[in-house]
């Protein structure tokens, strides 16, 4: 059991007051009331929309020996009492000193952009065991080292929860870590204090800006981490993205590009696709070599291009980095294609802003012989001005298009969906098209789904965009189970036993 005297993180604190006895055991860190047991210290922070300072004597009654707060305010007496100014900020270093640094032992290589970032650190840790180097990943799905999967609940973890997870890692055997890292993680502070000793840039686009200010914003936040990079880490830049050459001329120390364009160092050329995977050429500067991935897409090989040359600047050899970029099988909900389609296709994918349902789409159209059926919504409480972006995008790239729900939060679905079709039906017009025939609007996205794979005909392809790997739905008042996988896969057992029966009678 991870455990010390309170005295030790007062040692290291900017405490302004404290009441108690220093001496007092530490045996857990938790900042969630509802968390807390026996022996623990209960950090107070203020958030949007709860403040822990109302919850300190719920934590005190579950046991809680000692307090971080920003104020003395209903605190019982039987509890230790540290005061600070500031609570959030010095949360990367009490996950540090309480779990010991494991980060310091561990080789961390970051991947930021909109898009790609899940697909990508699943290359690069695929690509570093091919290597012989026990990696852990840290991001969206899940967290994955020593054989174990822990159920992820934000792209980069907070400062406590990553900390305890780094030193799991270091019990499993892990020396090296791959991490999505999220731009609400470098603009909270989340990853403050741990260096990385490599970074992949995918792209930018607009996103988040219910959070960020605006879109510049959003790049200065993300260049960040490739300026604070070490010297000696290696950055590696996709310069096919229209800022690419931003964030590559404000890194210094060793950085390489990659792309599909000739002027990337690392470069995929002689590509090929089908729906069961994409084939290139890789030039890089350590040499070429054939690579034949089982993921299929164009924007699949610039994900691969990124773990490949991070891996390839950090010292693995070209052919044990192929085998490993091969070896990957698929990435949950990331393109994932659902069995029992027969004769035509039905893919669920977690795009859900409009660069990555129009790579979605775009890919999905090069492989489809007839019609590219959609099925997607939009978020609540999110980014609005994305909505009727991507009903545009949907109009230009889809056949037949029904709009649906998907986590709607707060927000009324109907409303959602609305700004969603006012994009498409915009478009559709534009397009000189008749926007009634080319889509719908089914509000319980099971239902949608169900019409969509009745209405699908041989040689056609359905996307269902927008929640990929998601298990849940969520809405105002509940949260509920619902996995767009499943969903599909019972709707194509039910069309398969319908013409069944229809061709038994």
């Amino acid at each position: 059991m991870v455990g010390m005297k309170l005295k030790a993180l007062l040692e290291k604190l900017p405490v302004t007051e404290f009441r108690g006895d220093a001496e007092v055991e530490i045996t857990s860190v938790e900042y969630d009331s509802r968390l807390v047991s026996p022996g623990a210290l209960f950090i107070a922070l203020r958030g949007s929309k709860a403040d822990g300072h109302d919850y300190i004597r719920e934590a005190v009654a579950r046991g809680a020996v000692a307090v971080l707060a920003e104020e003395a305010g209903g605190v019982e007496e039987a509890a230790n009492l540290i005061l600070v100014q500031d609570t959030r900020k010095l949360l990367p270093a009490i996950g540090r000193i309480f779990y010991h640094d494991p980060a310091a032992r561990l080789q961390l290589l970051g991947v930021v952009g909109t898009n790609g970032k899940t697909t990508s650190t699943f290359f690069l840790r695929s690509i570093l065991e091919a290597a012989s180097r026990p990696a852990g990943l840290v991001g969206t799905i899940h967290h994955l080292f020593g054989g174990k999967a822990e159920t992820s609940g934000n792209t980069t973890p907070g400062p406590l929860d990553l900390q305890r997870l780094f030193a799991e890692m270091l019990k499993e055997g892990i020396d090296c870590v791959v991490m999505e890292v999220s731009s609400h993680a470098l603009a909270l502070g989340r990853v403050d204090g741990l260096t990385f000793a490599g970074g992949v840039f995918t792209n930018i686009t607009p996103d988040h800006l219910d959070f960020h200010q605006s879109f510049d914003e959003y790049l200065q936040v993300k260049t960040g981490f490739f300026t604070h990079l070490p010297p000696e880490a290696p950055a590696v830049i996709n310069i096919d993205d229209p800022h690419g050459r931003y964030i590559l001329d404000r890194t210094s120390g060793r950085k390489f590009t990659y792309g599909l364009s000739p002027a990337a160092a690392i470069r995929a050329e002689e590509i090929s696709m089908t729906i069961k995977g994409s084939a290139f050429t890789a030039n890089t500067p350590w040499g070429k070599r054939r690579i034949n991935l089982k993921l299929p897409g164009r924007f699949n090989i610039y994900n691969a291009l990124g773990a490949l040359g991070l891996a390839l600047a950090l010292g693995v050899d070209l052919e044990r980095a192929g085998r490993g970029l091969e070896s990957l099988t698929g990435v949950p909900g990331r393109f994932q294609l659902i069995p029992g389609g027969d004769d035509f296709a039905v893919v669920v994918d977690y795009a859900h802003t409009p660069d990555g349902l129009e790579n979605i789409l775009r890919t999905a159209r090069a492989l489809t012989k007839n019609n590219l059926l959609l099925v997607f919504g939009c978020g609540g409480d999110r980014d609005r001005g994305k909505r009727p972006e991507m009903g545009r995008i949907a109009a230009r790239l889809s056949d037949l298009t029904i709009i649906t729900s998907d986590n709607p939060r707060s927000e009324d679905p109907a409303a959602i969906a609305r700004e969603i079709e006012n994009g498409f039906v915009a478009e559709a017009w534009a397009l000189g098209r008749d926007p009634a025939r080319g889509c719908r609007v089914i509000l319980d996205r099971k239902e949608a789904i169900q019409e969509a794979v009745f209405a699908a005909r041989p040689g056609d392809m359905l996307v269902i965009a927008g929640k990929g790997h998601e298990n849940h739905q969520i809405f105002h008042d509940r949260t509920v189970p619902f996995d767009d996988r499943e969903v599909a896969a019972a709707a194509l057992r039910a069309r398969a036993q319908g013409l069944k029966e229809r061709t038994d009678g």
